[in-house]
């Protein structure tokens, strides 16, 4: 390894501390606190996050749902969709402050845009591309956290996957059978 500070096993804890010190990430103490026990890969982070993102995005349209369903199908689902993504949300903030993680405050700007564009529809229309773009995150999330689960590095994020599939899976399967198409 020689005499490389990037190779020392405290450099990155260093590094944090550094750039706290220097204000680019909250106050000193915050990062102190927060800073990793462990080096989180690049993979896990976006993972975390797009998860969180996720869920922001799911208890906003699952709550559209409720109001703006025109079956008791998706008006059941965005019940489900609020209380289960609700209940997930404090593991995930609980894992990224132990893994030293800032999470975004707001959903992607696509995933706004959609919740803009789901609370000017109504009806069946409402209905149609409500569960058409749910069953669509959902699909794209199973995949994401099937791969964190055999890929990731950090133990304590492929614990949080495993956890999270089985609820991601009845979402897409209640998704389906909620389809005003058919």
């Amino acid at each position: 390894m020689g005499d490389s500070v990037a190779g020392h096993p405290y450099a990155f804890a260093v590094a944090a501390l550094l750039l706290a010190g220097c204000g680019a990430s909250g106050t000193g103490r915050e990062a102190a606190a927060r800073a990793p026990a462990t080096r989180v890969s690049a993979g896990d982070r976006a993972w975390l996050v797009a998860i969180h993102q996720d869920g922001l995005a799911d208890v906003r349209y699952g709550r559209l749902a409720e109001r703006k369903g025109a079956t008791s199908a998706v008006r059941r689902a965005g019940t489900t969709l609020v209380a289960d993504h609700v209940a997930f949300e404090p593991k995930v903030v609980r894992t990224a402050n132990a893994l030293g993680i800032d999470l975004p405050r707001a959903e992607r700007a696509g995933q706004l845009a959609l919740g803009r564009r789901l609370a000017n529809e109504a009806g069946t229309r409402f209905d149609r591309d409500f569960v058409a773009a749910m069953a669509e995150a959902h699909e794209k999330a199973i995949a994401r956290t099937e791969d964190q689960v055999h890929v990731g590095s950090s133990p304590q994020l492929t614990d949080l996957a495993r956890a999270a599939l089985p609820a991601l899976r009845e979402h897409l399967d209640m998704l389906r059978r909620a389809n005003p198409i058919g």
